[in-house]
């Protein structure tokens, strides 16, 4: 019987990357990067097991920096791409890469989160994402419906279409708009809309969410949103929350800490839906 209480997967060091791997739809499966300036930095593969309510987990080697965006191919499931930190001329740039990771974990993992870490294993890098002249990067998001080619990266103030060529070992860049304004505004996140032909994105800036037309890179009205539950298992500031691509009713969210929080939405309201 479906099971209303959350799961809960703690992580050694801090977080606020997290990403549901979007090409598995069958197992429920997220990836959540780590943030530490000591230590090696990493990715949990995380699958959740819905029948019996426990988790498995692997780990990837991210020893590029610290994860400040992860997201994963909709159409392959061994290629994600993150935002990190970067350290060049003592000045701190976040970069952003397309990655592979080993063949033999691209369908998950059956360690428990007890297990040791020692088989970490590390990325192959297919291809950077050059901000030099546009500023530090915020997000990468696929095209949702996509075949895996098509990406958008939020640098600064800048929206950047890319293609990708060459099984993803190249990102050209074919487009780009610039959000103008008083002050030095920057996008914070953003989202890629699967509906309407993949013609929309909502970024963030500030207090401020606005939709864009991808054809044409020019604004939309504002989108709206509302509060239909809340969930209160965190104990510090929560970065990440994602939906899972194989599961409609589940989702995980990510704090600061590293506490990993798996949640379904309510039973009642699960059914008012579909009844």
């Amino acid at each position: 019987m479906e099971d209303d209480a959350p799961v809960i997967y703690g992580l050694e060091f801090q977080a606020r990357a997290l990403t549901p791997q979007t090409a598995e739809t069958d197992a429920i499966r997220f990836l959540v990067g780590t943030q530490s300036l000591r230590y090696d930095n990493q990715i949990h593969i995380i699958d959740f097991d819905d029948e019996n309510n426990i988790i498995n987990k692997n780990v990837l080697l991210h020893q590029v920096g610290e994860i400040w965006h992860i997201s994963t191919s909709p159409a392959d499931k061994g290629v994600l791409a993150t935002c990190y930190n970067k350290t060049s001329d003592s000045k701190v740039m976040t970069c952003a890469a397309v990655w592979r990771m080993p063949k033999e974990l691209e369908s998950g993992s059956h360690e428990s989160p007890d297990d040791s870490s020692s088989n970490t294993q590390t990325l192959e890098l297919l291809c950077h994402l050059d901000n030099t002249a546009h500023g530090n990067m915020a997000c990468v998001m696929w095209e949702p419906m996509g075949d895996g080619k098509k990406i958008i990266s939020l640098a600064d103030n800048n929206i950047l279409l890319w293609d990708l060529q060459e099984s993803s070992a190249k990102a050209v860049l074919s487009s780009s708009t610039a959000l103008e304004g008083k002050g030095q505004l920057k996008f914070t996140s953003g989202r890629w809309s699967p509906h309407h032909n993949c013609t929309q994105i909502a970024t963030a800036n500030d207090t401020t969410v606005r939709g864009w037309d991808t054809r044409s890179m020019r604004i939309k009205e504002p989108l709206q949103d509302s509060v239909i539950a809340t969930y209160e298992e965190h104990e510090d500031s929560v970065y990440a929350v994602e939906w899972s691509s194989a599961d409609p009713w589940l989702f995980a969210s990510l704090s600061y800490d590293g506490r990993l929080v798996i949640n379904r939405v309510p039973r009642a309201l699960k059914y008012h839906i579909l009844l």
